[in-house]
C-alpha cells in the first residue's frame, strides 16, 4: 500500500474494527489513481447547470458482499488537514454526499452506498468510534443476520 501516513493509520485502525471482522467486512486501499479502477466523475452545480469537476478517486472502500455480488460499499476519505479546505476536494465531497449516494441508492432500491470522512485532527479514538459507528449503523441488518 501507498498513500499517506494518516492513510496507512486508518487502514491499520480499521481492520482491528470488531463489528468489521464480525460482519466480514473486506477492506481496499483504493487511493493510488494510477491503480484502481474505481474513480467517480464529479459534476457541480451551477444555477441550472452541471460542470464537469473532475475525477474522485476515494482512499478506501469497505464492501460487503452477497451471494458473491459486492451488497454494500462504505466509501473512506481520509484528509489531511491541509488539504480539507481544498475547493476542488469541498465540491467533490459534496457531490459524493449528496448527490452520487441519492441517486445511486435510489438506482439500486436500497441504501447501497454511505460515505465516510475522516481527517486527521481528529483523535484515534474518535476516528475508530466515528468509523465503527458508521459501519454498525450501514451494515445493521447484514448484523441482525450475522
Amino acid at each position: 500500500m501507498t498513500g499517506s501516513g494518516f492513510e496507512k493509520t486508518f487502514f491499520k485502525e480499521v481492520l482491528t474494527l470488531k463489528a468489521g471482522k464480525e460482519l466480514g467486512i473486506e477492506v481496499y486501499y483504493n487511493g493510488d489513481r494510477e491503480l484502481t479502477e474505481f474513480k467517480i466523475c464529479c459534476y457541480k452545480t451551477t444555477g441550472n447547470s452541471w460542470s464537469y469537476i473532475g475525477m474522485y478517486t476515494p482512499d478506501f472502500l469497505l464492501v460487503k458482499r452477497k451471494n458473491d455480488e459486492i451488497h454494500k460499499v462504505v466509501i473512506v476519505e481520509t484528509k489531511g488537514s491541509i488539504y480539507a479546505n481544498d475547493p476542488t476536494f469541498q465540491d467533490k465531497r459534496r457531490f459524493i454526499e449528496t448527490f452520487f449516494k441519492e441517486q445511486n441508492n435510489q438506482a439500486y432500491g436500497y441504501k447501497r452506498f454511505e460515505y465516510l470522512y475522516l481527517e486527521d485532527t481528529l483523535s484515534e479514538r474518535d476516528r475508530l468510534n466515528k468509523a465503527y459507528n458508521t459501519m454498525t449503523a450501514f451494515f445493521k441488518e447484514d448484523i441482525s443476520n450475522a
